[in-house]
């Protein structure tokens, strides 16, 4: 393959990359190769359903209440797309940096687990995970499995022309915890505060970072968007790796497909 990252962009990385202090922080440009297109973007979910209803907590909760088939129709939408996606190039040469020892941690926006379906163990969750549900009350999680997943899609898809069966088969999923508590699909919704626990673990990543990579993301929300100027306080060198340039405080831009350009550079390293 032809290399597309200019020889003295790799030189500049590698000047940069100590061993075991590279972070990366990613977006949806490292998911939509692998067939995941954007909330927001052309053909998002967003075009078709209305964020303030099924991104916040208060419009799920009272659709679900109201008119519960409309929740098997996102939730059809939403889940039809993550358990077909499978880890592309990107996912992959990102999990064989960190095998490598040159990765130490990869913070990501993404909710679709395929960093650690293609083998990433530091995964940091910005904002949150598809596959988890958490009680409302306690947080406690529970992962699921993508069997799972498809098992719910079709028994709600069997039970929509009766609302008694559905609210079962919804209850079913979405159960009450022992604390009192319902659970709820584990994922940041509009309004709300990133997890605590995954934005300081983020923060003592970039405490130490020599290098970090913006993958895939223009991070124009915050406080993801504040996590590359308080790495480069600290000293970190900054590179994007992104189809469109962002406003970061970068110091290399390649611009390109994540896909491509990711596999290229982690061989160059």
């Amino acid at each position: 393959m032809k290399p597309l990252i200019p020889a003295e962009a790799i030189d500049y990385i590698r000047s940069n990359a100590k061993r075991g202090s590279v972070v990366c922080i990613t977006g949806a440009g490292v998911s939509a190769p692998s067939g995941i297109p954007t909330f927001r973007g052309k053909g998002g979910l967003w075009e078709k359903y209305r964020p303030q209803i099924y991104a916040t907590t208060m419009g799920l909760i009272s659709t679900f209440m109201t008119e519960p088939e409309k929740i098997v129709d996102f939730l059809n939408d939403l889940y039809s797309i993550l358990v077909k996606a499978k880890p592309n190039p990107c996912h992959r040469a990102l999990a064989e940096m960190e095998k490598e020892g040159i990765v130490s941690a990869l913070i990501t926006q993404n909710i679709d687990g395929l960093h650690q379906q293609a083998g990433s163990r530091s995964v940091i969750e910005l904002h949150g995970n598809a596959y988890r549900v958490r009680c409302m009350n306690c947080l406690k999680a529970i992962t699921w499995e993508k069997d799972r997943i498809r098992e719910m899609i079709k028994l709600l898809n069997l039970s929509r022309q009766s609302r008694p069966q559905l609210l079962r088969v919804l209850s079913r999923y979405f159960p009450k915890c022992e604390c009192g508590g319902r659970y709820r699909i584990d994922i940041v919704l509009f309004g709300e505060v990133l997890p605590q626990d995954a934005l300081k673990e983020a923060y003592r990543a970039l405490d130490t970072c020599s290098l970090l990579m913006l993958v895939g993301t223009s991070l124009a929300v915050y406080p993801a968007a504040a996590l590359p100027a308080y790495a480069k306080q600290r000293g970190a060198k900054i590179v994007e790796i992104n189809s469109e340039p962002s406003d970061s405080p970068c110091d290399l831009r390649i611009q390109g497909d994540a896909a491509v350009i990711m596999p290229q550079l982690a061989e160059a390293l």
